[in-house]
């Protein structure tokens, strides 16, 4: 998902800083300059941000799915120790259990997408920072090609400006939002209520 979109911004950056043709007469020398896109995104205070509250929500949700299913193991170990259910209420309780099992892994694939899109869209966000800094440092330096250094087989590191374009952008852009909505709830309180069933059954 990010190869793809930082092999969109490579092509979108270094399109950005081109010069209009000269409709006549000979075309001045190209002024270049070369941008390392990968080590931009790297030292980017504001996906610092959004990879850090990404990391923070996929340790949050794999808990608690781990929580839960432990609970449900217990559950159903409870269960098979149970000499006065019935044969029918056993395998009832049973298929409740598998039916929440198959719920809160559909939560997990959907907590999953959601955060994927979520960082995506931040990632479009400072995508299009970036080459909004990209083009002022053209003009008030007079680049007429800025170039991503991952297309390049060699360049001089006078032409890099990598530094200079991580520096404007941490000043214009320190924070970025991860813009994530839970498509499913409190986990946690599915569990809580779980257990405040399984207890109420067995009085």
């Amino acid at each position: 998902m990010i190869k793809t979109g930082l092999t969109g911004f490579a092509a979108a950056l270094a399109l950005a800083a081109l010069a209009p043709a000269h409709a006549q007469g000979k075309a001045p020398a190209a002024q270049i300059a070369i941008v390392d896109v990968q080590e931009v995104r790297s030292q980017s205070r504001a996906m610092a941000g959004v990879r850090k509250a990404l990391g923070a929500l996929r340790k949050k949700y794999e808990t608690q799915l781990g929580t839960s299913e432990k609970e449900m193991q217990a559950e159903f170990d409870r269960l098979r120790k149970d000499k006065d259910l019935s044969r029918s209420e056993y395998e009832r309780r049973v298929r409740t259990l598998q039916a929440d099992v198959v719920k809160l892994r559909r939560q997990a694939r959907a907590r999953s997408d959601a955060l994927n899109e979520a960082f995506q869209k931040s990632f479009v966000k400072f995508r299009q920072e970036v080459i909004l800094v990209v083009k002022a440092m053209a003009v008030e330096e007079g680049f007429t090609l800025i170039l991503n250094k991952a297309t390049l087989i060699h360049a001089s590191p006078q032409y890099d400006i990598t530094d200079k374009v991580v520096a404007r952008l941490n000043k214009r852009l320190p924070k970025l939002a991860l813009d994530y909505r839970d498509p499913v709830g409190s986990a946690a309180g599915a569990v809580t209520k779980r257990r405040a069933k399984a207890q109420q059954k067995k009085k």
